[in-house]
């Protein structure tokens, strides 16, 4: 047999399909195409069976009793070869209530009919129908008829189908599928349905309302259940009222003193009689005290680097190994790189669900070539070149896209969340509003990171690792290589950052001929570099202007370099470092 289709995969359910059939000469026998998909999904078959020249729909075939399949034996049932009985019935439905000879069945025998037959016959289901244990086929006779009785009962079990069958020694048997319709009312059915669906433990309640199909004279009670009754409670029954088919009760939240989230419950209602098919629903319950959360901080964070920015990261950081992150979000405020507009959520990336293998979870991009990330969060994942604010929360109910500062004054309008665990901001140089966006995490409790070279930060990473500041490290060139170690300590990098120890100054260089100084030094403490022409006597010492570069060193320290028109010429002028006021 060859099968070709036209389009696809090769079945009997695609239009235009031809199936051709070959002998054993591999001459062709017949070719039958099917024509457009229909949903037919029946067979094909010569009619009349064996013999037709034409294929039809085997429910069309003579003989067929409109069955869509007949595979191994003949259109009727029949098999092709050797004596068989066969069964039919009239009517082939009745009700339960038609009492004796509902219907009158025939068996009828192919082969020898010489000699009487005595057939066995038997019903699937006595409790709705019965028929005679034997029927005999006279001498010469290639059928006989027998009753068929319907058995009413008292069971509200709908319509229900019956097989009578018919055997006899060395034949084939037969049989034959009535329906037998119930006479009693059909069950009727509930449905439930809560409003509102989420409701707090402290004294939050849910309406339920429960439905029936059908109303009685008499009413119906229901059994009610609450499978968690320590977070919602419920009346133990309801009841509808006679010829009503609804009737309302309340869940109500039960307040403990479990720091435990959102809970959820299943209300059911059920039949005591067990006639009625249950229904049941799931309520939302929340918490209303402060969740137990682990102490999770941001600990290094790489929003831009050398090229297409593969490595843009998050790095979680917790002293509590395998951390859970059940609830927890971690959200990106921006401007969408529009003018004058601030605290968008650009991002929004929910980590419930998820959990950290040892002290550490990196949420980063797809194409990550430093390190595999625990959450790939897609490509391009962080705005370059705006300030940017990451906020670690739990329970956010906002969403990407919503403005969180719509009046742009740098203060949140809203704070959709139910804890701020951690929050830090790069801020791009500048006056916000504006072109420059604000930084939130300092309004906040937190750290904002500022720029010290003319570029919102790239890099920052908290020194020491896990509970120092969050400081800017060096974006990453072929001077000064990055230190970067996502999933790892932070001075696993190689370079051990410097601490937040006092100014050490490392070098402090002139050149006279550009005015140029060069102060390199290591620290996190703030100092001035100052100027004057006779060492303050007339002239005070006056502070430089902001550095016009800076220089992150193999080394851990850092230099800036100063301009100083002034210095350019015949004046003697001296300079000093000196701590910020």
């Amino acid at each position: 047999m060859v099968q070709v289709a036209s389009e696809g995969l090769v079945g009997l359910n695609n239009g235009g399909d031809t199936v051709t059939v070959f002998d054993e000469s591999l001459t062709q026998v017949v070719s039958v195409t099917y024509g457009s998909e229909g949903g037919n999904n029946e067979s094909l078959v010569r009619d009349p069976d064996l013999t037709g020249v034409t294929f039809v729909g085997h429910s069309a075939a003579a003989g067929s009793n409109g069955a869509l399949f007949s595979p191994g034996t003949q259109v009727d049932g029949s098999p092709f070869g050797g004596d068989s009985l066969s069964v039919s019935v009239d009517p082939s439905s009745f009700l339960e209530s038609a009492g004796a000879s509902a219907a009158t069945g025939t068996v009828t025998r192919t082969g020898d009919l010489t000699a009487s037959l005595t057939v066995t016959l038997s019903s699937s289901d006595l409790t709705e129908l019965t028929v005679p244990a034997t029927v005999e086929i006279p001498a010469g006779a290639a059928s006989a008829d027998f009753d068929i009785d319907a058995v009413d009962d008292a069971d509200q079990d709908a319509d229900q189908s019956v097989q009578i069958t018919a055997s006899g020694p060395n034949l084939f048997t037969g049989s034959a599928t009535v329906t037998v319709s119930d006479d009693e009312a059909p069950i009727p059915t509930i449905e439930i349905a809560a409003v509102p669906t989420v409701l707090s433990e402290n004294g939050g309640s849910s309406a339920v309302t429960v439905t029936i199909s059908d109303a009685s004279p008499s009413g119906y009670t229901f059994d009610v259940g609450v499978d968690d009754s320590s977070e919602a409670s419920a009346p133990a029954t309801v009841s509808i009222p006679p010829n009503a088919t609804s009737v309302v009760f309340t869940v109500t939240g039960v307040d403990d003193a479990l720091s435990d989230g959102f809970q959820t419950v299943t209300v059911t209602v059920s039949d005591p009689e067990a006639i009625i098919l249950e229904r049941n629903l799931t309520i939302t319950v929340t918490d209303d005290e402060a969740p137990e959360l682990p102490t999770i901080v941001i600990n290094e964070i790489r929003t831009d680097d050398v090229g297409v920015d593969d490595d843009e990261y998050v790095e979680l950081y917790s002293a509590e190994a395998d951390f859970d992150l059940t609830d927890i979000w971690l959200i990106v405020l921006g401007d969408f790189g529009v003018a004058d507009t601030s605290g968008n959520v650009e991002r929004a990336y929910s980590l419930n669900g998820s959990s950290a293998t040892g002290n550490y979870f990196v949420i980063g991009s797809d194409n990550m070539l430093l390190a595999t990330p625990d959450y790939p969060a897609g490509t391009n994942i962080f705005e370059n070149g705006d300030s940017l604010t990451f906020l670690l929360v739990s329970g956010f109910t906002g969403a990407a896209g919503v403005d969180l500062d719509v009046d742009n004054d740098g203060t949140l309008d809203s704070t959709p969340w139910v804890s701020l665990l951690d929050a830090v901001s790069l801020v791009e140089p500048g006056d916000a509003p504006g072109t420059v966006g604000f930084g939130y995490a300092e309004s906040l409790g937190f750290t904002n990171v500022l720029s010290a070279n003319g570029f919102v930060p790239a890099y920052v990473f908290r020194n020491p690792n896990g509970t120092g500041d969050l400081i800017a490290g060096p974006f990453g060139d072929d001077v000064t290589p990055a230190i970067d170690s996502p999933g790892a300590e932070n001075s696993g990098g190689g370079i051990d950052p410097p601490g937040p120890v006092n100014l050490e100054l490392v070098g402090f260089t002139m050149d006279g001929s550009s005015g140029s100084l060069t102060v390199t030094g290591l620290g996190a403490d703030i100092y001035v570099v100052e100027s004057s022409t006779d060492l303050g006597q007339a002239d005070a010492w006056a502070p430089l202007g902001n550095p016009a570069s800076e220089v992150d060193n193999p080394d851990g320290s850092v230099s800036f370099n100063f301009v100083d028109p002034e210095a350019v010429g015949e004046t003697k002028i001296f300079y000093r470092v000196a701590e910020a006021p």
